[in-house]
């Protein structure tokens, strides 16, 4: 139960996160929109008012009186709700006073009003609302005019509070259908990754498991779908390097046996009969020294995969016909069949000079343990475009094309060589192709026309980048 209660929870987290960030959205929507209203409509109002200023003064009639109706029909304001009062002055004397209608009875109400802004002159009077005030200086015949204009903002609030009430709604109504529709979405979403979550639990505390389980892959939504695939790709990946590791134990067991019980065997031998019959113990030693060195060379054979297994060769431009013309000449000594060298001129190769040697020497043996003793082995080294081509090849008795794939595996030997008289750990193809990839190359094996094997190691031509 405590499991199946996490993908809720995480549900429900999911859901408040995308609520509030809905709300959090729908808040600077609104308060953006009502600002750029608010600043667009206030300012369209200043502008009318300084229109509705202009058209004021240009209202004097030939007898120095505003034209009320001249000022109404030019006016861009309500003139019903605008009220107008022009003084005019000869130096410090009142002379005389004009209103537009209504504006005597609009100054006479209560007019102690509250001020809303320190630096604009907008006020609020009690039974009339919100009024800005503005107002001008003009000279006209010797004498000083002074207009006032009030202009009502009632209209403008008005379609605040509408503006207001209508975003609020549409929160309110956004948040009433949108929270559950996020928490079913966060549901469903939830639940392919419950799914995963579950099985990925399962396979965790399985008693026994064949290393062959897969993840659900659940068809929606797509990042789930591509997420399970890429799990189920790194599931496969893991399971495949514990199979190769658990086989790869099981036959290093199997080949250390082999030798361990011929010791213990000598050893035994000894024991019993060394006092009656001692003739017995110099070949009980030769044997028993025979595999120890056997086990020796196993074992450093493993020391050596393991380190390659996390190891970095350092590469440069290297003359492979050099490399190549030298180890061959070392390898033939220490071989019955004549190998037969083909290098070019000159051929350079970006790649570790010593692994390279190392590569030639267990190719040329490997030919030399399953070839006849009075046979050829073939050591060519190519160009090949932007790559470097090491053939080795001999006349031996070949590996069947089903066969192939498997001569790079740890510890196989082809069913032809099971042979006490064909030394070997079964290793040293493996340790090839681990040194191949690490100088960015790569191994294939292919028939050597009429018979035999050819083993073909591509490499890396030499980097102009590096001098």
């Amino acid at each position: 139960m405590r499991r199946r209660a996490r993908p809720t929870t995480s549900s429900g987290r999911m859901a408040r996160a995308y609520a509030t960030l809905l709300i959090s959205l729908m808040v600077v929507v609104g308060f953006a929109t009502i600002t750029v209203v608010g600043i667009n409509m206030v300012h369209s109002r200043y502008e009318n008012t300084a229109n509705t200023m202009t058209a004021l003064k240009r209202s004097f009639a030939a007898d120095d009186k505003p034209d009320w109706d001249y000022w109404t029909a030019t006016s861009s304001l309500n003139t019903s709700t605008t009220f107008v009062r022009v003084r005019a002055y000869r130096g410090d004397k009142h002379v005389r006073t004009f209103y537009s209608r209504h504006t005597r009875r609009f100054l006479r109400d209560d007019w102690r009003s509250a001020r809303l802004l320190k630096n604009i002159n907008i006020r609020y009077q009690s039974k009339v609302g919100v009024y800005y005030r503005a107002s001008s200086w003009n000279q006209r015949d010797g004498e000083d005019v002074h207009y006032e204009i009030w202009v009502s903002l009632n209209n403008v609030l008005a379609l605040f509070r509408t503006l207001f009430v209508t975003i609020v709604g549409i929160t309110i109504m956004g948040l009433a259908i949108g929270i559950p529709v996020i928490y079913v979405l966060a549901r469903k979403l939830n639940e392919p990754l419950l799914g995963l979550t579950t099985a990925a639990q399962n396979i965790v505390n399985a008693d026994q498991t064949n290393y062959q389980e897969t993840l659900p892959v659940p068809d929606t939504p797509d990042e789930v779908h591509n997420l399970s695939i890429e799990f189920n790709r790194l599931l496969q990946s893991l399971n495949q390097q514990v199979l190769r590791n658990r086989q790869f134990v099981s036959d290093a067991s199997h080949e250390l046996r082999t030798p361990i019980a011929g010791i213990r065997g000598h050893v035994a031998l000894v024991q019993r009969h060394g006092r009656d019959h001692p003739e017995i113990i110099p070949d009980s030693l030769t044997a028993i020294d025979g595999e120890s060195l056997k086990m020796q060379h196993l074992i450093e054979s493993l020391l050596q995969l393991s380190r390659m297994d996390q190891a970095e060769l350092q590469r440069s431009n290297v003359d492979l016909v050099s490399v190549i013309s030298k180890g061959v000449a070392q390898l033939q000594p220490q071989v019955s069949q004549t190998i037969r060298l083909q290098v070019p001129a000159h051929a350079e190769a970006y790649v570790n000079a010593d692994s390279v040697d190392q590569i030639l020497s267990a190719l040329v043996m490997n030919a030399h343990k399953y070839s006849a003793a009075d046979s050829v082995i073939d050591v060519v080294l190519l160009e090949t475009g932007p790559r470097v081509t090491l053939m080795v090849s001999d006349n031996g008795v070949g590996i069947p094309d089903d066969e192939k794939p498997k001569v790079f595996d740890r510890f196989y030997r082809v069913d032809s060589s099971r042979s006490k008289k064909v030394a070997g750990t079964g290793l040293g193809l493996a340790i090839v192709q681990k040194i191949v990839e690490l100088n960015d190359g790569d191994v294939t094996i292919a028939d050597n026309k009429p018979r035999g094997t050819r083993f073909v190691v591509t490499l890396p031509g030499k980097n102009e980048n590096v001098i």
